[in-house]
């Protein structure tokens, strides 16, 4: 690493020069690493994306010279004068994270080497008994990093209060009163002088390593410092607007949109707040942003292959729309899916022998639409392995957690169920086990033999997981030759890992094709209404084909609670209706598909 030497200079420059170092540096000298110490007149500095009127007390600062210049890295609003040093680093690292968390550890441990107790804490910030005493910020540039952090060494913390008016809601937030309670000297922890401590950096960081800069040098540093200095810089980015938009997001910060429209078109739209940035926000996103109408279908079409974390840190394209539209707004249920859960006579019985013999159901556990109906017909789909799911899929209200010890007597009373219910067909499924050596495959193949001893007569179809994809276990279970065996892919190829926890798309594909190879009557099914498309329906239907599974269930998604994916669409039953056609069409030899249709509804009569 390198020291950026200046020249001599009869007054000291004002805060957009060293701004100009950094950035200069960065385009003409990728060879090395570089790294400077300096200081600055008394001066407020927003950041990238912060409203001055938000930030700063301008009166304060006029009558008391304070200047106010703006840095084009993100993060928030300091004040530094003489008793405050700044650090530029310009790192050959690519990745702006990286860079951060390198140079933060070795700035804490330069203090730590002069026997003061400082510490690293939260995102950005270096902290000597609870009190901060350094803030970094940072930004990419020519496929480099480039952070400045600033060291209140000997600071007026009076002119610090005074300049600054953030946001009360912010120190709420974090449970302070005043901003003079956050910051503290580090002169009062030791007794080196400013000027020595800067030359003790400077030593430690660079060594005698220096890179001097030529009167060249100067003239292309002063192009940029005029830009950064000029009036459009500092205030150009405090927008005019018509709308305004905030909220907290938990590790991403405040971000406040001010967005300017015309016919429900946006016509400029920022991002205020106190975020880091990582990339280049103009470009990868306002810019295309600009003459897209406010809705925000059109925004998230906009910006879908956008990774929005590789330009704000920790940020997603869903806390961006919460931000410009608030909260989804409910999908309210059709007609059509208003259904009686009345409780008959028989549907008790059920009931009751089911709680007889303390079996689990996916009737109860997964809030099944139908059960009322089943019960009343006095079938019910068993769930084995225990009441507690190792996995904790999206759209599925069977609880999840560490489940217990597979219960030995389970298999039995799953039989002594069957016979008292006196069911002609059996419909098994359980929670996930990864927590066992083989996924629950060997309780699997206990309890199936177990029906078949008590209930000869009866025909058992399994729902079986996906154990893993080991397909040993999965002959396993289909060496007792069950009537069917169903595993359900439930949504489509793109969104299977944002509406399953573990398992995988191909992975199901692969189950199903293991069952159609073990001469098993194959059958899967899967939910509409979570945002698939119809060519995403079409297509998940081809790749079950191809598997050699011909038995398909299409059923309504119903959000069980507050806590799961919500609807996006209520499928009508005339589309239901047609997907019906198309899938017998395409090759499939028994369809069930209703909008209150589930894996085991009418099971018997396939």
């Amino acid at each position: 690493m390198k020291y950026i030497l200046l020249p001599k200079q009869d007054k000291p420059h004002q805060l957009p020069f060293y701004f100009a170092v950094e950035e200069y540096v960065a385009h003409h000298y990728p060879d090395d690493d570089y790294f400077l110490a300096w200081r600055v007149p008394p001066t407020v500095m927003l950041g990238r994306n912060q409203l001055i009127e938000n930030e700063v007390n301008v009166d304060h600062c006029k009558a008391h010279s304070i200047d106010i210049f703006r840095r084009k890295s993100g993060g928030g609003c300091i004040y530094a004068d003489e008793g405050c040093i700044q650090f530029s680093y310009i790192s050959r690292l690519s990745n702006a994270n990286e860079a951060f968390v390198q140079y933060m550890n070795r700035m804490t441990n330069l203090l730590q080497s002069i026997g003061i107790d400082a510490q690293l804490s939260g995102r950005n910030d270096i902290l000597i008994n609870d009190t901060k005493v350094s803030g970094c910020a940072f930004y990419q540039l020519n496929n480099r990093s480039v952070l400045h952090n600033s060291l209140l060494f000997n600071t007026q913390l009076s002119h610090l209060s005074n300049a600054l008016t953030p946001s009360l809601a912010k120190l709420k937030s974090k449970g302070i009163d005043s901003v003079r309670q956050r910051v503290t000297n580090v002169s009062q922890y030791t007794d080196i002088e400013i000027t020595d401590f800067m030359r003790y950096a400077q030593q430690q960081f660079c060594h005698s390593e220096v890179l001097e800069l030529t009167e060249e040098d100067m003239q292309g540093i002063e192009r940029i410092e005029q830009e950064l200095a000029s009036d459009s810089f500092v205030y150009g980015k405090n927008p005019k607007y018509s709308i305004v938009k905030k909220h907290r997001f938990e590790g991403v910060g405040t971000l406040e949109a001010h967005i300017e429209l015309k016919n429900n078109t946006i016509v400029n739209i920022n991002l205020m707040g106190d975020y880091f940035l990582l990339g280049d926000i103009d470009n990868a996103l306002l810019k295309p942003l600009k003459g897209v109408e406010f809705t925000r279908e059109a925004v998230e079409n906009i910006l879908e292959n956008t990774d929005l974390s590789t330009i704000i840190r920790g940020f997603q394209l869903s806390q961006l729309l919460r931000l410009l539209f608030g909260r989804k707004p409910h999908v309210m249920k059709p007609e059509w899916l208003k259904i009686d859960l009345t409780s008959k006579k028989s549907t008790g019985e059920t009931a009751g022998i089911l709680s007889k013999h303390h079996m689990n159901t996916i009737c109860t556990s997964g809030l099944c639409p139908n059960r009322a109906e089943c019960w009343m017909a006095r079938t019910a789909t068993l769930m084995i392995g225990g009441d507690i799911c190792t996995r904790k899929c999206r759209f599925c209200n069977t609880l999840s957690g560490r489940p217990r010890a597979l219960d030995s007597n389970e298999p039995t009373r799953v039989a002594e169920s069957i016979k008292a219910l006196g069911l002609r067909y059996a419909v098994i499924t359980s929670v996930d086990r990864d927590d066992l050596d083989d996924y629950g495959a060997a309780h699997w193949v206990q309890t199936i033999k177990e029906i078949q001893r008590l209930n000869p007569e009866t025909k058992v179809e399994l729902l079986i997981p996906d154990f893993m994809g080991k397909a040993e276990l999965i002959r396993q279970v289909m060496a007792t030759k069950p009537h069917v065996a169903g595993h359900n892919m439930e949504t489509v190829r793109r969104l299977t890992p944002s509406v399953r926890s573990v398992a995988r798309y191909d992975r199901s594909l692969e189950v199903l094709h293991e069952i159609t190879k073990c001469g098993i009557t194959a059958k899967t099914g899967f939910m509409l209404g979570l945002g698939e498309t119809h060519e995403e329906i079409l297509e998940t239907m081809d790749d079950i084909l191809k598997t050699g599974c011909k038995r398909l269930t299409l059923g309504q998604y119903l959000q069980p609670t507050a806590h799961h994916l919500p609807v996006s669409a209520y499928i009508t039953p005339e589309q239901f209706a047609n997907y019906k056609r198309i899938a017998l069409e395409k090759g499939f030899k028994h369809v069930v598909s209703g909008p209150l249709v589930r894996s085991s509804y009418h099971a018997a009569e396939g």
